[in-house]
This record gives C-alpha cells, sequence and structure tokens, in this order.
C-alpha cells in the first residue's frame, strides 16, 4: 500500500493556518461538498493545497475507494448490471493521496494526532444525486440534531474548519437513470439493491446505488475555500453547542456554493473552446483568469 506523498517546502507567504501543530498551530478540518459521482473532489483538493502550500492533508473517503473494497464493488457491479460502482470507480487511486476510510474513529485520531484533514458530510447520499430531479449542488448531511460528530470532534481538539465548495463537476454528465429509476426497473433493479447491500458501508443506513450517465465535454471547475472557523471556544460535550457549530459550517458552505453558481454565470472562460483558445494562444504558459472573491 502507498503511502501518502510527501510535502515539499511550503511556499513563502504560506498560511499560518496548515502549519504543523508542532508549532503550536491546530489542526485543520476542511469540509466539503461532494459533486456528482464524488471521484474528482478529493484528488483535487489534496494536490492543490499540497502544491500551493505544501500542506498534506488526509481525506476520509467512502471505504469502497480503496483497492480491496473497490475490487468487491466492481465484482458486485458486474453481477448486478451496473448501479454498484462509485467511490472513483476505479479511476482514482485514493490510497495515493493518503486517504483512509472515512469513520468516526478515523477522524478522531487523524485530528488527535495534528494531521490536517479532508471530511465530506454528505457521503454517497450527495455523491449520488439525482440532477434529473434538480439536486445539482444541493447539501445531503445528516440533521444536526441527529449527527453533529464532526464538530464535536474537531471542538474536542481545537481544530479549525475550512469549508471548501466545489462547482463544475455536475455539469460533465447527462443523467440517464437516477438511483430511485434504476431501482425500479423490472428484474435489473432487484439485482442492482442486492449488489448494494454488499458494498461497503460508510455510513449505517445508505445506499450505495450509482446513477447511470454518459459523459459530456467537462467546463471549468471551481473551488472556493472559506473563511477559517476557530473551535476552540466550543466545549465538545455541549450537544447543543456542537450542533449549533455543524449547522453553522452548512450555512456557510452552501452560502460559497450559491456564491461560485453566480460568478460562474458572468465568467466568460466557463466553456472549455474559449478557454483552450485563449490558453493555447498563451502556448499554454498559464491559465485564463479567474474571478477574486
Amino acid at each position: 500500500t502507498a503511502g501518502p506523498p510527501q510535502a515539499p517546502p511550503p511556499p513563502s507567504g504560506a498560511s499560518p493556518v496548515l502549519k504543523e501543530r508542532a508549532q503550536g498551530v491546530p489542526p485543520v478540518l476542511f469540509v466539503g461538498n461532494h459533486q456528482l459521482y464524488g471521484f474528482s473532489d478529493l484528488p483535487l483538493v489534496v494536490e492543490e493545497i499540497l502544491a500551493q502550500r505544501g500542506a498534506l492533508v488526509r481525506a476520509l473517503a467512502h471505504p469502497v475507494a480503496f483497492s480491496s473494497s473497490r475490487t468487491t464493488a466492481g465484482a458486485n457491479a458486474t453481477a448486478t448490471g451496473g448501479g454498484g460502482g462509485g467511490g472513483g470507480g476505479g479511476l482514482v487511486d485514493f490510497e495515493t493521496f493518503g486517504a483512509v476510510p472515512v469513520s468516526g474513529k478515523a477522524l478522531f485520531k487523524l485530528l488527535s494526532r495534528g494531521e490536517h484533514t479532508l471530511l465530506y458530510p454528505g457521503g454517497v447520499r450527495e455523491a449520488f444525486k439525482s440532477t434529473k430531479r434538480g439536486e445539482s449542488y444541493q447539501l445531503f448531511w445528516p440533521d444536526a440534531s441527529e449527527s453533529a460528530d464532526f464538530a464535536r470532534v474537531a471542538a474536542r481538539f481545537n481544530a479549525t474548519i475550512v469549508p471548501v465548495a466545489a462547482v463544475g463537476a455536475e455539469e460533465g454528465f447527462e443523467m440517464l437513470l437516477d438511483a430511485d429509476e434504476l431501482l425500479a426497473l423490472p428484474f435489473l433493479g432487484g439485482r442492482v439493491k442486492e449488489g448494494a447491500a454488499r458494498a461497503p458501508v460508510g455510513r449505517p443506513g445508505e445506499r450505495f446505488v450509482s446513477p447511470v450517465s454518459l459523459p459530456k465535454l467537462p467546463g471549468r471547475y471551481y473551488f472556493l475555500f472559506g473563511a477559517p472557523i476557530a473551535t476552540g471556544g466550543v466545549d465538545a460535550r455541549d450537544k447543543a453547542a456542537c450542533a449549533a457549530l455543524y449547522s453553522q459550517v452548512q450555512r456557510e458552505l452552501e452560502e460559497a456554493l450559491q456564491y461560485l453558481l453566480s460568478k460562474r454565470d458572468a465568467d466568460p472562460y466557463q466553456e472549455v473552446l474559449p478557454r483552450v483558445a485563449v490558453e493555447a494562444s498563451w502556448n499554454w504558459d498559464r491559465q485564463v483568469p479567474t474571478f477574486r472573491p
């Protein structure tokens, strides 16, 4: 099993939020939204932080994303005729990015060691949303009154929470069948349900059924790192305070998503052809400009 990549020296002017805990700075918990299928979210964020800030981020990913589980899930998907995939679908080796299977225990261990961590609370439900039903870029988090675990663990270790909004991947697919439609198919739906039941579980009660889509020409991806949220003043034993922190992070992430969507509408380089034309005229030396938050 490959270990996480080694961090390069941090660039001049790197954010003090991402210094090692040995220097007296608490760990950072990045909290993001899953785009459709979710396989591009984790590696792009982890790689960019490593490149721009020289900081390693350990991501929490669904168990099916890892090689041993991926083999099993792939066999199940073949047996059922589809619908059991996801978690990278074999396209991304998440272990290369230092990812670990998601669980409350894993989050606790990472933050207790002072490691910067990336979490997607929406899980499978958010990654396997239905764009046919208008669910694009919606969050599907457990209710704060039922589960505010990441807020409680972050407060326990005085972690700084940074929301990370991502937009762009969902326009790269034309959805043919969402999970509900797939399960409703005669004969095949039952096989898909059986295969999903055999898939590794990231959260109790989840339904690991992937929509069926056709890829389209990809558009531009947009990411926004929100303002850091300190947790030092939150008592990890106070359920109400942790639920309020959880709701605050969710609200700020939703606002960041709406902000990105509005900015994208005004971006002249949103489509791939104008963007490629300009970058080619620059001999691919730099990217076309983007907006400043």
